[in-house]
């Protein structure tokens, strides 16, 4: 892992002398990427959170858009119940978040790179399966939330259409990172 941002990290400081494709109105940006950390997450993570978003450049320094993403986590509960007989309990998470996003574009047109900033606003479904033989004794699973999140990030593009994004915040993964294409 460490190899690979190692190399994304060269490729964006030294190879970016190559391309000049930076942000502009107009501009169209699908990002698909894998996150690392959920705010409000339930127990172990079991799945990273993945997203896609889209965001539309309505002016030369601000876009707008919106993010779906998902992820899934466990939360594992035991102890001696029922006449001194070990039982287990597992719950397991399905986290699905939808938001709308703006974000702020800090390099000229002309740049190589697209360096921004953002805030997102949405909501978290959360939806829970319960173990068997619960009763439920003063535990409630549901959970739904709005989210509200920020992020900071760098695009780079290998070509005119195809490159690399990494974000880091709170919202969808404290750290993301995945494809973009630009339409």
């Amino acid at each position: 892992m460490k190899k690979f941002f190692s190399v994304l990290i060269i490729f964006v400081l030294f190879g970016s002398l190559a391309f000049a494709q930076g942000y502009k109105k107009g501009v169209n940006n699908l990002n698909a990427g894998i996150g690392f950390g959920l705010a409000g997450v339930y127990g172990d993570t079991d799945f990273p959170p993945i997203s896609v978003g889209f965001q539309y450049g309505f002016h030369e320094k601000f876009s707008i858009g919106g993010i779906v993403g998902y992820s899934q986590s466990s939360y594992s509960w035991g102890g001696y119940w029922y006449g001194g007989n070990n039982q287990d309990w597992t719950w397991t998470y399905s986290y699905i978040i939808i938001g709308a996003r703006g974000e702020y574009h800090f390099m000229e047109p002309t740049d190589e790179v697209d360096v921004y900033g953002g805030a997102t606003l949405g909501y978290n479904i959360v939806s829970v399966s319960e173990p068997s033989g619960w009763g439920g004794v003063g535990y409630t699973a549901e959970g739904s939330y709005a989210l509200f999140g920020f992020h900071g990030g760098v695009r780079y593009l290998f070509s005119p259409n195809i490159g690399v994004f990494a974000e880091a915040g709170y919202g969808i993964g404290y750290f993301t990172v995945g494809l973009n294409v630009r339409l």
